[in-house]
């Protein structure tokens, strides 16, 4: 019998606290504020025949590391269709709608999304798990779900299935 088992990681160390804005349009964008963002995982794989399915620290390790890179830093998008960024030896200068904020590179993390939302976060942290194959391809994971909270009762949830 092929038994899986949906495995699920949410610890009170899985969090980051970021500033952000969300672009709504090119004209309409979020004041500047900060969230204590909450991640969890629930990973599907088929247990082994020694009881188990994988190593949870690997997973928690990294999720771990994915938090403390994001952590307590302004977050810009890369790739926004309304905001450019420019950049000098100090400084990210995010262009907006004729405004010109400079953000310190030091305390900035550019990410390669469109906005910084918890859809596009949700998308962002499972493209980094999944980066280094192995874990996923060793132990057969078939699943894989990375949740996101910005506040209390708001989460956003992306999907991984391995294919076929």
């Amino acid at each position: 019998m092929n038994r899986q088992c949906l495995i699920e990681i949410d610890k009170e160390y899985f969090n980051f606290s970021a500033a952000h804005f969300t672009i709504f349009s090119a004209t309409e964008r979020e004041r500047l504020h900060g969230h204590d963002y909450r991640v969890s995982a629930k990973i599907l794989a088929p247990v082994a025949d020694d009881g188990l399915c994988f190593n949870y620290g690997l997973a928690k390790v990294r999720l771990r590391k994915i938090c403390e890179v994001l952590d307590e830093y302004m977050l810009l998008p890369q790739f926004s269709p309304h905001l450019r960024i420019e950049e000098d030896e100090d400084y990210y200068y995010a262009i907006y709608d004729g405004l010109r904020m400079p953000f310190l590179k030091q305390d900035t993390r550019l990410l390669p999304l469109a906005n910084i939302s918890v859809e596009e976060l949700t998308h962002y942290l499972l493209s980094q798990l999944l980066e280094d194959s192995t874990f996923v391809d060793q132990h057969r994971i078939s699943r894989l779900e990375i949740r996101i909270s910005s506040g209390t009762g708001q989460w956003g949830t992306s999907i991984w299935e391995r294919p076929g």
